[in-house]
C-alpha cells in the first residue's frame, strides 16, 4: 500500500487554495450586498427618526394649545360684583413663556434655524363674545344661524408666520364652519356657538426635518382650541401697562 499524501501534497494545496478562494469570493459578495443595502437601511432608519420626531412635534402643540388654553380661561373675576374676568399683557406673556417649558425642543429647534425659540412658534389668542341674533334654529345641534361670533381682544403682538398674520381680526365677525375644518383665523367650527364666550387659542408650528432637508419638505402642524371660561361669563382684556401684546376691539 502506498503512504499517505503529505500536508504539503499537491492535491491538498489546491483543496485549501479552492477553499480559501471561495471564501474571499463570499467576502466580496457579502461586501457587495451590503453596499446596496446600506443606504436603504440608512434612509429607513433616519426616515423612522424624523416620524417619530414628527408625531412627537405634533403631540407637543397640542400640548402647547390646551395647557394655554386652560391657564387663560380658568382666570377669574376680580370681585363678585361683575362676571367679567379680565387678563393683561403679562398674564398673556407667563402663557406664551410656558410653551418652552411643554415643547422644549422649540430651544434646538430654534438654535438650528439662528432665531429665538418664541420665533419658532406661533401662538395667537382671542376672546370671543356670541350674540343672538335670531331666537330660534332649525337645528338644536347647529346654533350658527342664531348667533353671531365677534372677537373681544385678540394677540396682535405675537410672532406671526412668515406667511401672514395668523390672529383673530377686530371688526370681523367670524364665520361658522365644518367641525373638521382645518383651523382659520376667521372662522369657528359651527358646533361652538351658542349663549356664551369663548377663548380661542391658535398656535401654528412648521416642522422642519433634520435630515433630508433636499427631499423632505417642511410641514405645518396648526392646532387650534376653543375653551368656555370657567369662572366668568367673559375674559376680557386690561390694557393697563400694554406692551403691545394685544388689542381689545373698539366697543368692548
Amino acid at each position: 500500500m502506498g503512504a499517505a499524501p503529505a500536508d504539503g501534497h499537491p492535491a491538498r494545496r489546491r483543496t485549501g487554495s479552492a477553499i480559501r478562494r471561495f471564501r474571499a469570493a463570499e467576502d466580496g459578495l457579502a461586501a457587495a450586498e451590503l453596499a446596496l443595502i446600506l443606504p436603504v437601511l440608512l434612509t429607513i432608519m433616519l426616515g423612522g427618526i424624523q416620524l417619530v420626531a414628527y408625531i412627537n412635534a405634533v403631540r407637543k402643540v397640542e400640548l402647547v394649545v390646551q395647557s394655554i388654553s386652560q391657564m387663560i380661561s380658568q382666570t377669574s373675576p376680580p370681585d363678585a360684583s361683575t362676571s367679567v374676568a379680565t387678563v393683561n399683557a403679562a398674564d398673556l406673556h407667563f402663557s406664551y413663556d410656558a410653551a418652552l417649558v411643554l415643547f422644549p425642543y422649540l430651544m434646538d429647534d430654534a438654535k438650528r434655524q439662528g432665531k429665538s425659540w418664541w420665533q419658532d412658534i406661533t401662538i395667537n389668542y382671542a376672546s370671543i363674545q356670541f350674540t343672538q341674533v335670531a331666537t330660534t334654529c332649525s337645528d338644536g345641534s347647529d346654533l350658527s344661524a342664531c348667533y353671531v361670533a365677534n372677537v373681544v381682544w385678540t394677540s396682535t403682538g405675537t410672532t406671526q408666520p412668515a406667511s401672514g398674520a395668523a390672529f383673530r381680526p377686530c371688526g370681523v365677525p367670524q364665520v361658522p364652519a365644518a367641525n373638521n375644518a382645518a383651523p382659520t383665523r376667521s372662522a369657528l367650527p359651527r358646533s361652538v356657538y351658542g349663549p356664551a364666550s369663548l377663548i380661542v387659542v391658535d398656535v401654528v408650528f412648521t416642522f422642519t426635518p433634520t435630515f433630508g432637508t433636499q427631499i423632505l419638505q417642511p410641514i405645518r402642524i396648526a392646532r387650534s382650541a376653543y375653551v368656555q371660561p370657567r369662572y366668568a361669563s367673559l375674559v376680557n382684556y386690561d390694557t393697563t401697562n400694554n406692551d403691545g401684546i394685544a388689542t381689545r376691539c373698539p366697543g368692548f
